[in-house]
């Protein structure tokens, strides 16, 4: 009872706040993304430790301490504004998303030759940029829908407004505990399925290499690409001006298969990690530092934490 109470205080305080933003306009909601950022960095505290963490692991001595603290206020900014984004994009989502991604995607040509393969595709995101607003852009460019995999929120009533709001322009969701078989499927129907490979794996993952050091990561997206032919393919937003974005489709990412299953999905495993490390590793500022990428740790290591 208790719970069920919380939960829908928890949905009536986050519509209090989210009506008035969907009355300003893009710049004042850009504003008061940056604003809400900067909070967030000074009272960060643990949250700051963790992508302080994660900074030293990444960069090591190339960067200074004063340009790990400007990457990590930067990212605590983009985090802000995407969220407040979400919410002003969410009052008129077809006319909105324009003014937020005022600019066609490149790389789409590219895209849409992989999918005349008929052997469908695993969308590559990241937590990056604004990967909510780039995943209802690609719906309204009717190429072919995202199938997105998710983790359930907790709160049943604002997992239900984020179900509408991420399938608004025509994509649909997966969540994590649904079985593989339904990604299989779509896949196999030439459907797109977006992956996140960029979040520690507690269970089943395997370790590859991140920034120079282990990382767990889940193989299932290695092994169904090997198993059905399906192509894997990034897809990335990066911040320009005045809170607006720039969406980019590709390269693919191209694989000989050796024959040895195992060895093959770590190596496949491995170039999506490269991948990703090489769009973070150039613009550091948009990915999601503060979550704990390297939290699971090899049985070799003996249970040492990397996190304080």
């Amino acid at each position: 009872m208790l719970v069920s109470l919380r939960r829908q205080f928890e949905y009536v305080a986050f519509s209090f706040i989210a009506f008035p933003i969907r009355f300003l306009s893009a710049k004042m909601v850009y504003r008061l993304g940056k604003i809400f950022g900067c909070l967030l960095f000074k009272f960060g505290g643990k949250r700051k430790k963790i992508a302080r963490t994660n900074l030293d692991i990444a960069f090591g001595d190339s960067k200074t301490s004063l340009e790990k603290e400007k990457i990590i206020l930067s990212s605590f900014c983009n985090s802000a504004l995407s969220l407040l984004q979400c919410v002003w994009v969410e009052a008129s989502p077809k006319e909105r998303i324009k003014k937020i991604i005022p600019n066609p995607p490149t790389g789409i040509e590219s895209f849409q030759k992989c999918l005349e393969r008929k052997k469908g595709m695993f969308v590559l995101v990241a937590h990056y940029g604004n990967w909510e607003l780039m995943g209802i852009a690609h719906g309204y460019l009717g190429v072919t829908p995202l199938h997105s995999i998710v983790r359930k929120l907790d709160n049943p009533y604002l997992d239900r407004l984020a179900e509408n709001f991420r399938s608004v322009s025509g994509n649909s969701i997966f969540y994590k505990t649904e079985p593989p078989l339904r990604m299989v499927r779509t896949v196999k129907k030439n459907g797109c399925v977006a992956v996140m490979m960029d979040q520690n794996t507690a269970k089943g993952g395997i370790f590859v290499d991140f920034f120079g050091k282990p990382a767990a990561t889940a193989r299932s997206i290695a092994l169904l690409s090997l198993a059905t032919g399906a192509a894997i393919f990034p897809f990335f937003s990066f911040p320009g001006k005045n809170g607006q974005y720039k969406v980019q489709y590709g390269p693919e990412i191209s694989f000989s298969p050796s024959g040895d299953k195992e060895k093959d999905i770590f190596d496949l495993t491995q170039k999506c990690e490269e991948f990703l490390e090489s769009v973070i590793r150039e613009i550091p500022e948009p990915w999601m530092w503060v979550h704990r990428r390297w939290k699971t740790r090899p049985p070799e290591e003996g249970g040492a934490s990397v996190y304080p």
